[in-house]
C-alpha cells in the first residue's frame, strides 16, 4: 500500500434496516480522483452471510438512507438539484423522485409513522420556505436596490459572540428550523421560526407531537451548545419544554410507548474536560436518571482517524435498555443501558462506529487498525461472534496495513499510559521512529485505522502513538487533569510512552525520532521541541502556537477563559502566555515543517505564520504549507488531493530528516 491508496478506499456507513425485509441500507463513499472530492452512493445488503452488497444508486451525493415504517419508500438524502434535499426511492422498483426543494437545502429529515409525511430540519431565512433555486445574476438594467443586495449579499454585520464554527464558516441570518412535508402533494408548514435553531426532530408514535432540539439564540450567552429539549404538537397548540438541566444535548431517542427520552448530554461547565453521559427521562413521572456515569466513561465515539466514516447511529430503545456506544481504553463498544447497569453487547479490540437493530438482526460499522470499514450482521445475542464483511480497498493480504502492538507505559508517578506501535514490514535492522500525538486533548488514539500512520511505516518509519492524560476514555479525572496546564502532565506522558516503545521494542532507533501531531497535538509538537533537543525532526499541524491572539481568533478561543482563571487574556497574560509553545520559540532547534490550513477557524491560519516567523527570524530551519480553502479538519474531510499532497509532504520531510 502507498499514499495514493486512499483512492481505493471505500467506508460503510449510516446504517438503516428495512422494516419488512431483510434488507440492510447503507452509504457507501469514496474519493473521486477526477472530481477531486468525495462520492456517495446507497446501497443495500441481506443479512445471509453470502450476501453480496448491490448498489441502489449512482451518486454521487447520496447519503441518510432511511425507508419508510410501511417499507414502501427508502428516503435519502441527495444534491441532485443542485442543493441537499431529500429523495425517495421506491423499493418495489422505479427511479428516485424529489420530494422536498427547499431554499438553503435540508440537514435532516423524519418519516412520520403513517409513512405520508415528514419532518425536516432545513436553514430558513426570513421565516418563508422559499423554493430551491439558483441566485439569479440581477442583469445590467437592474435597478440599484436590486444590484446594492445581489453584491452586497456577503457582508458580515456581526453583533454576538458566536458568530462562526470552523467547517461551516461565518453565520448568515437563517436559522435551522423544523418543516413539515406531505410526501405527495410536496407541500409544507413551517413548524418553527424565529432566531433559535431545532434540530432532531423524533416522531411521537401517535404522530400527532415530536420531541426536538432547541438552542436559544442568546447573542450575550457564555455558552452558545446550550439545548433544550421540546415536545412540539402539530397542532399548533404550543411546545413544551422539558424540565432539564442547562445542558448540551444531543442524539435523542423515544422508546416505542413515548413514554421514556433517551439522550446524550455534556455539562457545559466541565468546559470540554468531562464525560458525555447517557440519561434517561421518564415523561409521565418528570424523573431523571443518569445510565452510564458508573462507568466512568464516556458515550458515543470518541475515537479518532484520518479515514472518517459516515454514521446514523442513535441511542436505541429494546425494553427497558438503551443501546448506546461506549468509548473505553482505545475501544469502542456497543452497550446496553439500564438503571441496573450496563452490559457489553459488542467488545472486541476494535471500534464500532454506527449500529442498527431490527428484531433480532444486529448491524454493526466496525473499524480496526488494518480495515478502514466494514459490517458486521448477526444475531443480537451471538453478533460479537459475528465475523466482518470488510469494505473494498486496494491492497490484498500480501501488501495491506500492518496491525500495530499495544502495552502499556508507567509514567514516573505511576500514571498508566496506554501505547500502541506500529512497525514497517519487510524491515531489518534499527529504523527511525515517529511520534504521534492526538488532536482534541479529548479525543483518544485507539483500535481503529490511521492511513497517516500505515503511509509513514510504509515509508520505512514506526510510529508510536498515546493516549495520555486529557484522553477520554480512561476516566474523568484523567481527561480533566490538564484543564489550563497542558504541556506538563500530558508531556511526561507522550515521552514515558516513546520510552517504553523504546524499551519495549528494540527496533526502534532511539538516535532517530521526529513528533508530528495536530491541533492539540501541534501544541504538544511545539511544547516538545521547544523543550527539548530530542528530535530530529517535527511537523506540527493546525497547532496552538498563542494563547493570546488565539483567544479573540478562534471560533471558540474566548470560551476557554475558565480554564485559566476568572480574568479575560488582556488583563491577566500570564497565564495564557505560559500555555503558549511562542514564549519558547528561542529554545527551538529542531527542524519544524508546520503545517495550516487558510479557512481553519479553529486556529486561525495566524498561529502557524506567528510560529514560522518567530523560526526564520532567529535563523531555524522551519517551512511552511498552506492548504487554501481548507478547515481545521482537512486531515479528515478536505479536497482528496490536498489530503494526498500533506501525506507526500510529512512522509518526505521525516523521510529526509530521519
Amino acid at each position: 500500500m502507498n499514499i495514493e491508496s486512499l483512492w481505493g478506499i471505500a467506508t460503510w456507513g449510516d446504517l438503516a434496516w428495512d422494516p419488512t425485509r431483510d434488507r440492510l441500507y447503507f452509504t457507501e463513499s469514496r474519493q473521486d480522483k477526477a472530481q477531486n472530492r468525495a462520492t456517495h452512493h446507497l446501497m443495500m445488503v441481506a443479512s445471509d452471510p453470502d450476501a453480496t452488497p448491490v448498489a441502489l444508486t449512482a451518486g454521487p451525493s447520496d447519503t441518510a438512507p432511511a425507508p419508510s415504517p410501511d417499507g414502501r419508500w427508502l428516503g435519502f438524502l441527495s444534491r441532485r438539484s443542485g442543493s441537499n434535499q431529500v429523495w425517495r426511492l421506491p423499493l418495489e422498483g422505479g427511479e428516485a423522485r424529489q420530494v422536498t426543494a427547499i431554499a438553503g437545502g435540508v440537514r435532516q429529515f423524519r418519516w412520520a409513522p403513517t409513512s405520508d409525511a415528514l419532518v425536516v430540519v432545513a436553514h430558513i431565512r426570513d421565516g418563508r420556505v422559499d423554493p430551491e433555486a439558483k441566485i439569479p445574476d440581477p442583469g445590467p438594467d437592474a435597478p440599484d436596490s436590486v444590484l446594492d443586495e445581489h453584491y452586497n449579499r456577503d457582508v458580515r454585520h456581526i453583533t454576538h459572540h458566536h458568530y462562526k464554527l470552523d467547517g461551516e464558516g461565518f453565520f448568515d441570518a437563517g436559522r435551522n428550523q423544523l418543516v413539515w412535508v406531505d410526501v405527495e402533494s410536496k407541500a409544507t408548514r413551517l413548524l418553527t421560526d424565529g432566531r433559535d435553531n431545532y434540530a432532531e426532530p423524533v416522531w411521537h408514535p401517535d404522530g400527532r407531537s415530536l420531541f426536538c432540539l432547541h438552542r436559544f439564540y442568546d447573542p450575550e450567552g457564555v455558552h452558545p451548545g446550550l439545548t433544550r429539549v421540546e415536545r412540539r404538537p402539530l397542532d399548533g397548540s404550543g411546545a413544551t419544554i422539558l424540565p432539564l438541566p442547562d445542558w448540551s444535548i444531543s442524539s435523542l431517542a423515544l422508546d416505542a410507548r413515548g413514554q421514556r427520552l433517551a439522550f446524550s448530554a455534556i455539562d457545559p461547565e466541565d468546559h470540554g474536560y468531562g464525560l458525555t453521559v447517557l440519561y434517561a427521562f421518564d415523561l409521565t413521572r418528570q424523573t431523571l436518571v443518569d445510565l452510564s456515569s458508573v462507568t466512568d466513561r464516556p458515550v458515543g465515539d470518541h475515537s479518532g482517524s484520518d479515514i472518517p466514516v459516515r454514521s446514523a447511529a442513535c441511542p436505541l430503545w429494546l425494553g427497558d435498555d438503551v443501546l448506546w456506544l461506549l468509548s473505553d481504553q482505545g475501544r469502542v463498544q456497543l452497550a446496553a443501558f439500564n438503571a441496573g447497569g450496563v452490559t457489553r453487547v459488542a467488545d472486541q479490540p476494535r471500534v464500532v462506529y454506527d449500529f442498527a437493530v431490527q428484531d433480532d438482526r444486529v448491524a454493526l460499522g466496525v473499524a480496526d487498525p488494518t480495515h478502514p470499514s466494514g459490517l458486521v450482521l448477526g444475531p443480537k445475542d451471538a453478533v460479537d461472534q459475528s465475523a466482518p464483511r470488510w469494505a473494498p480497498v486496494p491492497w490484498g493480504a500480501e501488501d495491506g496495513p500492518v496491525a500495530p502492538s499495544d502495552f502499556w507505559a508507567t509514567e514516573s508517578d505511576g500514571t498508566r499510559v496506554h501505547t500502541w506501535c506500529l512497525r514497517p514490514a519487510g524491515v531489518s535492522g534499527q529504523v527511525p521512529t515517529v511520534l504521534e500525538i492526538h488532536g482534541g486533548p479529548a479525543s483518544m488514539y485507539g483500535y481503529r485505522y490511521f492511513h497517516e500512520f500505515q503511509c509513514l511505516a510504509a515509508a520505512g518509519q514506526a510510529v508510536v502513538y498515546s493516549n495520555p492524560r486529557g484522553s477520554v476514555g480512561y476516566g474523568r479525572e484523567f481527561g480533566r487533569c490538564i484543564m489550563g496546564q497542558w504541556g506538563d502532565r500530558d508531556y511526561r506522558d507522550v515521552i514515558s510512552a516513546l520510552d517504553e516503545a523504546l524499551h519495549h521494542v528494540p527496533e526502534l532507533d532511539p538516535n532517530r525520532l521526529g513528533v508530528a501531531g495536530g491541533s492539540y497535538g501541534g501544541f504538544m509538537v511545539n511544547w516538545i521541541v521547544s523543550h527539548t533537543d530530542r528530535f530530529r525532526a517535527g511537523v506540527t499541524m493546525r497547532s496552538v502556537v498563542n494563547r493570546l491572539s488565539a483567544m479573540g481568533s478562534s471560533d471558540m478561543g474566548w470560551l476557554r477563559v475558565p480554564q485559566y482563571g476568572t480574568k479575560p487574556w488582556w488583563e491577566d497574560i500570564e497565564p495564557y502566555w505560559q500555555q503558549s509553545p511562542l514564549r519558547y520559540a528561542s529554545a527551538i532547534h529542531t527542524p519544524l515543517l508546520i503545517e495550516h490550513q487558510e479557512q481553519d477557524y479553529r486556529l486561525p491560519i495566524e498561529q502557524g505564520e506567528q510560529l514560522y516567523n518567530a523560526l526564520k527570524f532567529l535563523g531555524r530551519e522551519a517551512e511552511l504549507v498552506i492548504y487554501p480553502g481548507e478547515s481545521h479538519g482537512m486531515s479528515r474531510g478536505g479536497k482528496p488531493w490536498h489530503r494526498i499532497h500533506r501525506l507526500h509532504t510529512i512522509v518526505d520531510w521525516f523521510t529526509g530528516h530521519l
